[in-house]
C-alpha cells in the first residue's frame, strides 16, 4: 500500500505540472483513501478461517512434525557397512575442573584422569543400524531374538516402526552424538566393552 507521505509527493508533483499546461477537468476529483493496516489484515484473517486456510496450514504442520518424528533426519557421513571391521574406543577423560558433593567438597580435582568403565560397565550390546536397509531390520530382528537386553541405535529410518516390530523401544542416534564419539562411519556396528575400553564392530551383511 501507499504511503499518505508518498501520494502527497504524487499529489504535489501533479500540480506543478497542471500549472505548466492545463489539460482541463475530467470528472470530479475525490480524497484518496489508504486503507488501515491492521483492517486489511483482520479481514484476510477472516477470510482464510471461512475457506479452511488456517485449518490446512494447521494440519500440514502438524503432519510436518509428525514425520520429523517418525522418520528423523538421517545422520550425515553414515555409510552401509561392506566389509567387516574392529576397533577399540578408549573413553578416558582429563577432567577439567573440580567435581564436588554440592556442599563444596572435592570429590575429583580438574585434571584427574577418569575412565567411566571403572565405575559402571556396559552391560549390554549397542546396536547402531539404519532401519531403512531391509537387510540391517532383519539383522536387528535376529540379534533381538538371540540378545533381546541390546540396544537398538537408528541412524536413519523409522525407529516407530522398528520398535513395533521388535516390541521393545528402539532410539535414535539424535544430531549423530554418539557415532561421532565412537567413530562409527558404517552400519551395522556393534559396541560392547572389553575390559577398559569399548569393542566396535562394524559387520558387512
Amino acid at each position: 500500500m501507499l504511503s499518505r507521505a508518498f501520494i502527497a509527493i504524487i499529489l504535489s508533483t501533479a500540480s506543478v505540472i497542471a500549472a505548466a499546461q492545463s489539460l482541463g477537468i475530467h470528472g470530479n476529483v475525490y480524497e484518496i483513501q489508504e486503507e488501515d493496516a491492521v483492517d486489511y489484515l483482520k479481514g484476510k484473517i477472516a477470510g482464510w478461517q471461512k475457506d479452511g486456510t488456517i485449518k490446512r496450514k494447521q494440519e500440514e504442520a502438524k503432519m510436518r512434525v509428525e514425520q520429523s518424528i517418525r522418520f528423523p533426519k538421517p545422520i550425515e557421513g553414515i555409510s552401509t557397512a561392506t566389509k567387516n571391521r574392529i576397533f577399540m574406543w578408549d573413553p578416558t577423560f582429563v577432567l577439567e575442573k573440580n567435581i564436588t558433593d554440592g556442599k563444596g567438597n572435592v570429590l575429583f580435582p580438574a585434571g584427574t584422569t577418569i575412565n567411566p568403565l571403572m565405575y559402571g560397565g556396559l552391560d549390554k550390546r549397542l546396536i547402531f543400524l539404519d532401519a531403512r536397509d531391509d537387510r540391517q531390520v532383519e539383522y536387528a530382528i535376529k540379534a533381538n531374538e538371540k540378545y533381546p537386553n541390546d540396544k537398538i541405535i537408528l541412524t536413519g529410518g523409522s525407529w516407530v516402526e522398528l520398535s513395533k516390530k521388535l516390541n521393545k523401544q528402539v532410539f535414535y542416534d539424535q544430531s549423530g552424538y554418539l557415532t561421532r564419539r565412537f567413530g562409527i562411519r558404517r552400519v551395522p556396528a556393534i559396541v560392547s566393552q572389553d575390559g577398559l575400553k569399548l569393542k566396535i564392530e562394524e559387520k558387512a551383511l
